[in-house]
């Protein structure tokens, strides 16, 4: 079976001619880059093209032809002369510009895709990885081409100025309110205006503290109260004890009553009620535990082909692997952090991913409230995130106020894209909930 070329050679030459007959000043946005040509001396000849449009100076045969002299860009002058001169007195102008620039990206890419595609057959005859990784690798490799098509890469930042606008419009109008995901805690949402699609949030406590609860009330208020799809991904706890927190903490009954069985009769509706709301949600739970980061990053592509998300939920960052990565567990906690920040951009929602503390912050006697060092075995991961949250309660009930007993701090640490803030919930463990204020 032949295989048609992967080239136009036509289309290549159409496009530098109506390029030369234009005399094209001011713009540089085609869509294409010299790359994207298939024959060498078309992109040269494009290379130069670009450079005398940036530098204002009119395209013509004349003024392609010099410059390639003084780049020394010419194999052979008199031949490829007399080409360029050939292109400008042949020309015949049929289609616009833009048919011709979008004929040579689409072969450029899909040549692009044949050369993964190689590449991947030689990966999967000596990588020694299990099969998902070697996949998973193959598969993301595949997707940048695929994303490449929508989005590609430097743009100018003319193409912005709607955008801009309308964002500045909103902050005006709105007086700097939620505009991103609301949690429904308030003065969360008031401190970051909604978490934005592209955020990485870290939310670290010491092991008993409420992290994965905390997580939990946003995933349900999103999933309930926005109408979100919520992807969760719990690496020790099994989807069924996830979802004995949710309905709990939606019904408000105590998960310990309901464990040992001796619920008090008036709770059953309520339960059943908690049981329908959360279990028609748009709620998505992988509890597989031992995951690595590149099963993650498949698993959230495929759920992505039939549903967009709202918010992605990992707990927690440091029980994930990388087995791509075989210096020091600092480093692979590195890579997870890395990857989840991309895999928010690619998701186009926010993360939240839950870290450990270390031992340090219990060590410290006159101050033990949570600080950015205190992160878990990766500097990174203060790096990578947008905003980083700490959950904080005392543990001496017996110096603790009564008015004080049920109270937990968030402290918003780090927050790239506002301030820096400290603030009270209520929390109420027997309903694993956390309340606002």
């Amino acid at each position: 079976m032949n295989n048609p070329p992967l080239f136009e050679n036509e289309s290549e030459k159409s496009f530098l001619a109506l390029l030369l007959l234009r005399g094209a000043s001011g713009n540089t946005d085609f869509g294409i880059l010299p790359e994207d040509f298939y024959n060498d001396l078309h992109k040269r000849i494009f290379t130069v093209m670009i450079d005398l449009i940036d530098h204002q100076v009119q395209i013509d045969p004349v003024s392609v032809i010099n410059l390639l002299k003084e780049k020394a860009l010419f194999r052979d002058e008199t031949k490829e002369s007399d080409y360029i001169i050939s292109l400008y007195n042949n020309a015949i102008m049929v289609q616009p510009l833009s048919y011709y620039s979008k004929r040579i990206k689409k072969l450029s890419d899909r040549r692009k895709y044949i050369q993964i595609l190689q590449s991947a057959i030689q990966f999967v005859h000596t990588d020694s990885n299990e099969n998902e990784t070697v996949f998973t690798k193959i598969e993301g490799d595949l997707s940048r081409i695929s994303r490449a098509t929508v989005a590609s890469g430097l743009r100018s930042i003319k193409e912005d100025k709607d955008e801009l606008i309308d964002y500045i419009k909103t902050m005006y109008e709105t007086k700097g309110a939620t505009s991103g995901l609301r949690t429904h805690f308030h003065e969360l949402d008031e401190v970051t205006t909604g978490l934005k699609k592209h955020e990485l949030f870290i939310l670290a406590a010491r092991p008993g503290i409420g992290k994965t609860t905390f997580a939990l009330n946003i995933a349900a208020n999103v999933a309930l109260k926005e109408k979100g799809n919520v992807a969760i991904f719990s690496m020790e706890m099994s989807r069924l004890e996830l979802l004995i927190k949710m309905i709990c903490s939606d019904a408000r009954i105590n998960s310990n009553l309901l464990k040992t069985g001796a619920l008090h009769p008036g709770d059953q509706s309520k339960l059943i009620n908690s049981i329908v709301n959360i279990t028609s949600s748009s709620i998505y739970i992988d509890d597989s535990g031992a995951l690595t980061i590149w099963e993650f990053k498949s698993r959230i592509r495929q759920l992505l082909i039939t549903n967009p998300l709202s918010l992605i939920v990992v707990d927690y960052l440091q029980l994930m692997d990388d087995p791509t990565v075989k210096e020091s567990r600092q480093q692979v906690v590195s890579s997870v952090s890395r990857n989840l920040k991309q895999m928010a951009r690619e998701a186009e929602c926010p993360i939240i991913a839950l870290s450990q503390l270390s031992r340090d912050v219990e060590k410290r006697s006159r101050d033990n409230k949570p600080q950015l060092s205190d992160l878990r075995e990766s500097g990174a991961i203060e790096q990578d995130a947008d905003i980083v949250a700490f959950i904080h309660r005392e543990r001496d009930s017996e110096n603790i106020p009564e008015d004080k007993k049920n109270m937990a701090e968030l402290i918003i640490a780090k927050n790239r894209a506002g301030a820096q803030k400290t603030f009270d919930l209520i929390f109420t463990p027997e309903y694993s909930r956390f309340d606002n204020v």
